[in-house]
């Protein structure tokens, strides 16, 4: 039986911070996992202003921070290993955090240069998943899909509330996946103006009203009748999500939030069939409760909701699991969930 031991590092477009999660993962007949540490580590709100200000830079620029942010990866690597005296690892999957995804365009960039946070830690690191699968035609996203196939497939769905709500499932011996729609993302957006980092537990979108006329342009944009494999990238929803609130600033922001939250859990019901229902929801969003009692009681969703450690950390788990399979040298992107040619192989080692 094979057994192995990675950290998984995730910064997801929500900002929440970045996830460190150091697993164990055995395979006989079917692959088991554990969580052993785990942790988010906070961003300064000089390393936000850094990150969001990264699309802006000069090419020049661009390529230092990138480095600037790998070392800085690696260093919250190293004091996690040093805190929990961590002495087995075979990798360190990195996702980095996405500044650019164009794939339209052959185009996308995880911040976080993996060559960088190796010389630091001086441990084996995967990092750069997503730009092959672009380059051969796919969405280079989601790329969470394998990892629920092989580690989470006694759920009929797996739903992931990040910045942007994705969700996964078998249909005739095939992973689909795809991107639904915004999710915390566009929560936090609002949240702050009016002086809150986030909608706690979804208190304020449950003291608002949905605004009928605000729900039908949210989901009037053609994204949302495209079929599965389909993204979505901060770029959408600067560009044509986050103009729709701007549009109707007269109404309230507990109101935009019911509004949000409708739009959302709907958009969510509509890509669950009929006869199966249960639904593993895992990321920030798992803990708004509005959010969830619609999909309870509005939709019938059976929402299952895992440990806090699951919920919080899934993601860095499977980009974990990613490295590992890539030091395998087997597939861990699946074409029917990135739209891609063919399934391939992601991640680009750096030697340590």
């Amino acid at each position: 039986m094979k057994q192995y031991h990675a950290i998984g590092l995730m910064s997801g477009t929500s900002f929440d911070g970045l996830d460190i999660a150091y697993c164990s993962f055995k395979h006989k007949k079917h692959w088991e996992f554990k969580i052993i540490h785990s942790e988010c580590v906070k961003y300064s709100k000089t390393w936000i202003s850094k990150i969001l200000n990264a699309k802006n830079l000069n090419a020049k620029d661009f390529l230092i921070l990138n480095k600037e942010y790998g070392h800085y990866l690696g260093g919250k690597v190293n004091f996690f290993i040093k805190k929990h005296k961590i002495t087995e690892l075979n990798c360190i999957g990195s996702h980095g955090h996405t500044i650019f995804h164009e794939p339209n365009n052959g185009l996308t960039f995880q911040l976080g240069c993996g060559a960088a946070i190796a010389s630091t830690t001086n441990k084996k690191v995967i990092s750069d998943f997503r730009k092959f699968d672009v380059s051969i035609g796919g969405q280079g996203a989601p790329l969470v899909p394998f990892g629920d196939e092989l580690l989470f497939n006694n759920y009929s769905y797996c739903l992931n509330l990040g910045g942007i709500a994705n969700i996964s499932y078998s249909e005739k011996e095939n992973r689909i996946g795809g991107d639904l729609t915004f999710a915390n993302m566009a929560s936090n957006y609002l949240a702050k103006k009016i002086g809150s980092d986030f909608d706690n537990n979804g208190e304020i979108a449950a003291a608002g009203t949905v605004n009928n006329e605000l729900l039908s342009q949210l989901n009037s944009n053609a994204f949302f009748k495209k079929q599965m494999p389909k993204s979505l990238a901060r770029e959408d929803f600067e560009n044509w999500f986050s103009t729709i609130f701007q549009a109707n600033k007269q109404i309230t922001v507990p109101d935009q939030l019911a509004t949000l939250g409708l739009h959302l859990t709907n958009t969510i019901s509509n890509a669950i069939t009929k006869n199966k229902r249960d639904v593993l929801i895992t990321g920030g969003g798992a803990h708004n409760k509005y959010w969830i009692n619609l999909l309870k009681n509005k939709y019938n969703i059976e929402c299952i909701l895992p440990s806090k450690e699951i919920i919080n950390f899934k993601e860095a788990l499977i980009f974990a699991f990613l490295g590992v399979i890539r030091l395998d040298k087997k597939i861990n992107i699946l074409s029917s969930v990135t739209g891609a040619s063919r399934d391939n192989i992601g991640g680009v080692i750096h030697f340590g």
